[in-house]
């Protein structure tokens, strides 16, 4: 568990999502960059937080954002795979 001031920000466990989950927005693979400039050390006040928020954000390049489509592209894929074989069971 993380805490920044006394408040839980992350309980620690990751959730492999199922292909078929509809988390694919681009926020959700953005917010894993910003998370590691914004966290890669404990922030020590709140004003240095929304700096640091602000700074990742700032920091994010078209080669990032062509890495973030890159991944949609491939868990859209993923989707259709599993659609496909979810139908095909259906229809035996």
């Amino acid at each position: 568990m993380e805490t920044f001031q006394n408040q839980v920000i992350w309980y620690g466990d990751f959730v492999e999502w199922s292909p078929l989950s509809p988390a694919l927005t681009p926020l959700d693979f953005l917010w894993g960059h910003i998370k590691g400039q914004v966290y890669a050390t404990p922030p020590p006040t709140l004003q240095d937080l929304r700096r640091r928020i602000t700074d990742a954000c700032a920091s994010i390049t078209p080669a990032i954002f062509h890495n973030v489509q890159q991944e949609i592209q491939s868990r859209v894929q993923m989707c259709i795979v599993e659609t496909e074989s979810i139908l095909s069971n259906i229809n035996k």
